[in-house]
């Protein structure tokens, strides 16, 4: 009997210890898709890449091979604790695995590059981005973009002048010139993350330079990942500075003598919420975009549909049921094609690029950098009455994060959840006048 007990004892035990390192409370699929219809669209994706017939198929089979490669590495990244806590989860395991995959030769060059012309050549990638982006800044609350736009755009300010200057100083200490600093370090760890940041900057860039979107996005993706990593450190430790010291902190309240923002959504009928009329105006407004980047100039087509954002957003020209709709709409991009964009980047991915980012200059430059916008975003919200811990941490960390997924690292870190609606702001508006920048920078720099 004391022998049954040991067993079911260790049994538990074995149990603990996997858990520790892998999530078992999350269901036995792939991105809500059953294993069974996984397997099946890998095995036959697979199938048609030995048997030479990927071009038969057409968009179908990029497609399939794309989903095949990218949503397997997501449900790695997403259930291994230590991908998820550390390495910013699904998306950024996507992209490392589909350039493991393409820099050990298990797909032809020929294989590759017709994958990705769907999606880079053909620009599908842009209408994805364009709903991202859309979504983000016009679904978020008029109360809470004004708030953002008025009392809290100090902070973020405070936290991308200083972040620029933390990381100039250590790159001359370090022989890196300011140019480099800026445009290689400094965008891509301040731009918001990876959807709705570094693959359109890397548009932006190639646009600006006429060199390749991919080299500069296989940078982008291994600099905004490390910067993510010393983030959620920075965090950590920043809980601990404001439990010790009760003065500096609001215990996850911003603004001192104000309650927090309540972002709870209204609740719709769902004939109400028309998801195509969303689609549509997310085209339009790209065609828009690209309309005035090429008559008017001064921004690219990116930070033209950003401001256009913005404005209908202050105006309040678009319904509630649209904006949730578009909110929904950006949901499902991320789930069914924002895997597919970092796999089709990963395959062109150069590992010897993303190993000189592990060189000292780049680490001490990346490191700067993320605790200079923490500093400064602090720094200013002392003095626009708002708690330095909250403010560093929202206005700044949530800026040099990896985006929405890595808004919740960082909160979760510092144990301060309740600033999510702030850390969008900062990861959605102040990722977007980082790409208003970086149009200029590639420009001025180039």
């Amino acid at each position: 009997m004391q022998s049954k007990r040991d067993e079911v004892k260790a049994l538990g035990n074995r149990k603990s210890r996997i858990s520790l390192i892998i999530d078992t409370s999350k269901p036995y699929d792939i991105q809500g898709i059953p294993l069974v219809i996984y397997i099946f669209i890998g095995a036959m994706s697979l199938a048609i890449v030995l048997l030479g017939e990927l071009k038969t198929v057409g968009m179908v089979g990029a497609f399939s091979v794309l989903w095949g490669l990218g949503l397997l590495f997501y449900a790695i990244g997403e259930r291994i604790r230590i991908f998820k806590s550390v390495l910013g989860g699904g998306l950024v395991v996507a992209y490392f695995g589909a350039a493991f995959i393409a820099n050990y030769g298990a797909l032809s060059g020929e294989d590759i590059k017709y994958v990705q012309s769907f999606i880079i050549e053909d620009r599908f990638l842009y209408f994805v981005l364009a709903a991202l982006l859309i979504s983000s800044i016009i679904s978020v609350k008029t109360d809470i973009l004004k708030a953002a736009l008025m009392s809290y755009a100090p902070i973020i300010l405070g936290g991308m002048v200083f972040a620029a200057l933390a990381g100039i100083f250590v790159g001359a200490l370090m022989g890196v010139p300011v140019d480099r600093v800026l445009t290689m370090y400094f965008l891509p760890i301040m731009g918001g993350g990876t959807g709705a940041g570094a693959i359109p900057m890397s548009e932006v860039y190639a646009q600006a330079t006429g060199k390749s979107a991919t080299d500069y996005f296989n940078y982008a993706i291994g600099v905004l990942t490390l910067g993510n990593i010393v983030a959620i450190i920075t965090a950590s430790l920043l809980n601990l500075l404001g439990n010790k010291f009760k003065v500096l902190s609001g215990q996850g309240k911003l603004v001192k003598g104000k309650e927090q923002i309540d972002e709870e959504s209204k609740k719709f009928d769902s004939k109400e919420v028309n998801s195509h009329a969303a689609m549509i105006l997310v085209v339009c407004l790209l065609l828009l975009g690209i309309v005035l980047s090429a008559t008017v100039g001064l921004m690219h087509l990116f930070a033209w549909v950003t401001v256009i954002a913005v404005i209908m957003n202050l105006t309040h020209v678009v319904a509630e049921p649209m904006k949730v709709a578009l909110q929904q709409l950006s949901e499902w991009c991320v789930k069914a094609f924002l895997v597919t964009i970092l796999v089709a980047f990963g395959l062109s991915a150069d590992f010897e690029v993303i190993a000189t980012l592990f060189d000292p200059a780049s680490m001490f430059i990346i490191v700067s950098i993320v605790l200079g916008a923490g500093l400064g975003a602090g720094v200013v919200a002392y003095f626009v009455k708002c708690y330095p811990i909250e403010g560093a941490l929202a206005g700044g960390l949530c800026m040099a994060n990896a985006g929405g997924a890595g808004d919740l690292q960082v909160l979760s870190a510092a144990n301060r959840l309740s600033l999510y609606p702030y850390a969008q702001i900062s990861s959605r508006i102040g990722g977007a006048l980082v790409l208003v920048l970086a149009s200029y920078f590639f420009e001025i720099f180039s």
